[in-house]
């Protein structure tokens, strides 16, 4: 490539033999040998920057990086700077999740029996909203509330700490029973065993830790009230120590739940008391018809055995819990609640889900997104609570029970169950009888995120 200077040299030399031929003769042999000293210099100067041009071509990319790099310290030292932006915190993450479940009953009236809820109502059985994640460094927390009655009750509020094997729970939570930790999107019938709501099995703020190795998991903690309890403003001082054994065998392809639970509550109040009672399988009515009313008592101590067994499509799982109450100067009244139950998926999906000594649910294994019907489970429940001992007269209330499940595509559930209830020696009378039936039906739809 020539250098532009060279052309407008070119255009004087062309130009300078026209004007020669109009000097005069003696002038002309002058300017002739002036316009070859011209050329002679201009073929010098054109080598020479032919040769630059040469040396600068091959290098010029480099030359450029290089002083491109050389300058960009130099730019970013001159430039203003700007706080740096912190990185997110590693490992943090935030997962929203909720639940809604819609009930409707039937509960037949028993002759002589007045109660506004019984018959047919529907109610919002739960609403929850809530988040959980991780932390970093082994830390993950939940926080959910129910807000199906209006107002906020806050479910599970917890923080924990993972470190392999050992676990540590800290806030509101639950630990007692197979029932009690299984999930109430997971239930066979739309109320868990009713042993797990007159004993109040519920969560409590507390501090737990769970050890699990191999088949074997163990937990245990200590807590204090619930937190509705505890946020109402009165006197809450009583304290629990509870803790659950299980051992968790896979013999084949059965998978085996043998476990068991230990409880006990001093309730430390003024005036301390309690009251067991519970609801016939259906939340929409507030007749219970077994109630022990309240009465003295200064702690409880209960103890619990668990079954249950998973083999392809079907499981089986049985309960029995006593709960014994300490009464200042009066003798000790020995309570007792259980239930069996079997249920088998006959189309449509995988068996019942099991982790870490917890029953899950079940899933289709093609489900109406996928051109499937979805999964079919048909349970069947014996349930029984007597609540009469010692001179503490709540009667005593069987169940059995059916139901049907289906679940069309994962996340989306519907069930119907119906419950024959026999009720003995109770306190709740209908037409002045302490012995009588009622029945139950019951339908509910729900998903969850």
């Amino acid at each position: 490539m020539r250098s532009p200077i060279v052309f407008p040299l070119f255009a004087a030399v062309l130009l300078a033999p026209g004007q020669v031929s109009a000097a005069p003769g003696e002038d002309a042999a002058a300017l002739r040998a002036e316009i070859a000293r011209m050329r002679a210099d201009l073929d010098r100067l054109e080598t020479r920057l032919g040769a630059v041009e040469a040396a600068e071509e091959p290098g010029a990319a480099g030359g450029a990086a290089a002083s491109g790099a050389a300058a960009a310290p130099r730019l970013a030292d001159a430039a203003p700077t700007m706080p740096a932006r912190e990185p997110a915190a590693s490992g943090v993450t935030i997962k929203p999740r909720g639940r809604l479940q819609i009930d409707t009953n039937v509960v037949s009236r028993p002759d002589g029996m007045t109660a506004p809820t019984l018959g047919r109502s529907t109610d919002v059985r739960r609403a929850y909203l809530g988040v959980e994640g991780k932390l970093g460094g082994g830390f993950g927390y939940r926080l959910e509330a129910d807000v199906a009655s209006g107002s906020v009750q806050f479910t599970d509020a917890w923080l924990t700490y993972d470190s392999g094997p050992l676990t540590l729970t800290l806030g509101h939570h639950r630990i007692t029973s197979l029932e009690d930790v299984t999930s109430d999107l997971d239930t066979s019938l739309l109320e868990r065993a009713t042993f797990t709501q007159a004993f109040g099995m519920e969560r409590r703020l507390g501090l737990s830790a769970s050890y699990g190795a191999g088949d074997l998991l163990v937990t245990a903690g200590v807590f204090a009230d619930d937190l509705d309890t505890l946020g109402n403003g009165g006197s809450a001082n009583s304290y629990s120590l509870d803790g659950r054994l299980v051992y968790m065998p896979k013999l084949g392809g059965t998978q085996l739940h043998i476990g068991g639970s230990l409880h006990h509550r001093e309730l430390n109040d003024l005036t301390p008391t309690l009251r067991y009672r519970a609801r016939p399988g259906a939340r929409t009515t507030e007749v219970r018809f077994v109630d022990t009313g309240a009465f003295s008592a200064t702690a409880e101590t209960g103890y619990g055995l668990e079954f249950a067994a998973i083999h392809g499509p079907v499981h089986v799982a049985a309960e029995g819990f006593r709960q014994r109450v300490a009464r200042p100067g009066l003798p000790a009244p020995t309570f007792f609640g259980g239930y069996g139950e079997i249920g088998y998926v006959f189309a449509g999906g995988s068996g019942r889900a099991y982790k870490k000594g917890v029953l899950g649910s079940i899933k289709p294994t093609r489900g109406l997104d996928k051109g499937g019907a979805g999964a079919w489970q048909i349970n069947l429940r014996h349930d029984w609570l007597d609540l009469t001992d010692s001179g503490i007269v709540g009667g005593t209330q069987r169940m059995l029970g059916a139901s049907l499940v289906w679940v069309p595509v994962e996340h989306v559930k519907f069930l119907a169950n119906y419950l024959r209830v026999q009720v003995r020696d109770t306190p709740v009378l209908a037409g002045g009888r302490s012995d009588y039936a009622t029945d139950v039906f019951g339908l509910r739809a729900q998903y969850d995120f």
